[in-house]
């Protein structure tokens, strides 16, 4: 080991020559770089894919029961991410639906139909409940084989 072994080096930078010390290094300018160099946290153009969640107690809603007592409703149509492939309940070891697409859950009435795809939210700021929501797409059916779609 050298005699400098021990003693700690400081930089020194600019003119006149400075010491750094832990308020000021210097200026972080690199050639060609306004604010120096880039340092990306995420991968750009690349859609971070967003995984199924259980559900919380706010999902549920308070609902009447057929003996005239309440329940608490889980959601329908079911909490299930769409933009991924459809993977097992958690805890399963193998799915007890075996099919490679999501379950499409029409609600209906009479000639109207709503086709509702639920998203899953990459930041819910507020309650728990904005965390899922996706586009509702209204059909109605004429008869003979037209509909008409509308958002």
């Amino acid at each position: 080991l050298g005699p400098a072994a021990g003693v700690r080096a400081f930089a020194v930078f600019g003119f006149p020559p400075q010491r750094a010390t832990k308020k000021y290094s210097g200026i972080h300018c690199h050639p060609g770089k306004a604010f120096g160099y880039l340092h990306p946290r995420k991968r750009q153009g690349k859609v971070k894919r967003l995984p199924n969640v259980r559900l919380r107690p706010c999902d549920y809603k308070l609902g009447p029961s057929t003996d005239g007592q309440y329940y608490l409703r889980p959601p329908y149509p079911p909490h299930s991410n769409r933009t991924i492939e459809v993977l097992q309940p958690w805890g399963a070891k193998k799915n007890p639906w075996p099919t490679k697409e999501h379950k499409k859950y029409a609600m209906r009435w009479r000639n109207i139909e709503y086709a509702y795809e639920p998203r899953l939210m990459r930041k819910p700021h507020g309650h728990g409940s904005q965390r899922w929501t996706g586009p509702v797409t209204r059909i109605e059916h004429h008869g003979k084989g037209k509909s008409t779609a509308s958002l």
